[in-house]
């Protein structure tokens, strides 16, 4: 059964060179998945960074969207691709044909927001979103059976990338000791790990957060960083709370590392490091906790690994979101004039 958009079923000269497709192509695809994120962790000051980027090159979704050959893979590739490009015909052939091969790098879209012209911003998004959308309708019977054979694309328990996997979790894990039912320690644990720390976390680094993200250079001329940080959280935040994705859909957060580390370069600001830091150890816990799970070590602890996991998910996803809407704020202030042009 084919879960991914019809434009695959397209691709011409399969039979005549299979080797090549089936063989050589996912090797040299892997090969310049690991050139765009060697690129985009070496795009920034690289002392004190080397010893935790090799965490995050030799982390489990990196590691399995290689080994799959997924398509993210191609996707994050062209991701990269949008932000270095400056071109309109280039950048929109892009963002097509990602969308016709998976659906939700429409959003990559949403790049034409750092226009300087509002009326440009509408016109360039609705262009491309119509065409994608005019294809897809030619394709609805497609459609339709991909989301009727939705478990084949959608994680589950310590392999989903999702809001739904913590969810999911509490509500079928049963907590008895006998005949005594101690379900209630489920919800304390989701008040005092989950709720609490949440707010915690995004109460403390709240001025931080508004003085880096409230400078309006940011949003007047952005850069490949900014660019990077913004359509990764895109989807990132669209992928997590939308659908019951895959672990290698992590790979987006590598996308948010140029911004983070350049902002923490000039700033020498403890949130950067704190959030850094953070995707660091969400990679790491995400490896480590993979691999106990996979290798039976200590079994008894699956569940434990599982809660963990998306635990740590979520903090890091409140984070992104808490940043991630001071970009739409100044953004949308910039397109429509409310950002001066010159200080």
């Amino acid at each position: 059964k084919h879960v991914y958009g019809s434009l695959l079923l397209y691709i011409p000269f399969i039979k005549m060179f299979p080797n090549f497709f089936y063989i050589y192509l996912p090797f040299i695809l892997g090969i310049l998945f690991l050139i765009s994120v060697s690129y985009l962790l070496h795009y920034t000051n690289l002392k004190g960074y080397w010893p935790s980027f090799l965490i995050l090159i030799f982390s489990v979704p990196v590691l399995l969207v290689i080994e799959r050959t997924n398509i993210d893979l191609i996707i994050f590739i062209f991701l990269l691709l949008l932000c270095l490009s400056k071109n309109f015909y280039m950048i929109s052939s892009l963002i097509v044909i990602s969308s016709l091969s998976k659906f939700y790098p429409i959003l990559l879209s949403l790049i034409f927001i750092f226009e300087n012209d509002f009326k440009k911003t509408i016109i360039k998004i609705l262009a491309v979103t119509s065409v994608i959308l005019i294809i897809l309708i030619f394709q609805w019977d497609s459609l339709v059976k991909i989301f009727e054979n939705k478990s084949q694309f959608s994680g589950l328990g310590l392999h989903m990338f999702s809001f739904r996997g913590i969810i999911d979790f509490l509500k079928h894990f049963g907590i008895t000791i006998g005949n005594i039912d101690l379900n209630f320690i489920k919800y304390l644990y989701l008040l005092f790990f989950i709720i609490v720390p949440i707010f915690f976390l995004n109460y403390k680094y709240q001025k931080q957060i508004s003085l880096i993200f409230n400078n309006i250079e940011i949003y007047r001329n952005p850069n490949f960083e900014v660019k990077m940080f913004f359509l990764s959280s895109s989807l990132i935040l669209f992928c997590f709370f939308l659908i019951p994705n895959f672990v290698y859909r992590e790979i987006y957060i590598l996308g948010l590392i140029p911004l983070i580390i350049s902002m923490n370069i000039k700033n020498k600001n403890n949130f950067c490091t704190f959030f850094y830091s953070l995707i660091v150890t969400k990679f790491l816990v995400t490896t480590i906790t993979t691999f106990m799970f996979q290798s039976s070590i200590m079994p008894f602890l699956n569940s434990f690994l599982i809660l963990l996991k998306h635990t740590v998910d979520i903090y890091l996803i409140s984070i992104i979101f808490h940043v991630y809407i001071y970009f739409i704020k100044y953004s949308l202030k910039k397109i429509t004039n409310q950002v001066p042009q010159n200080v």
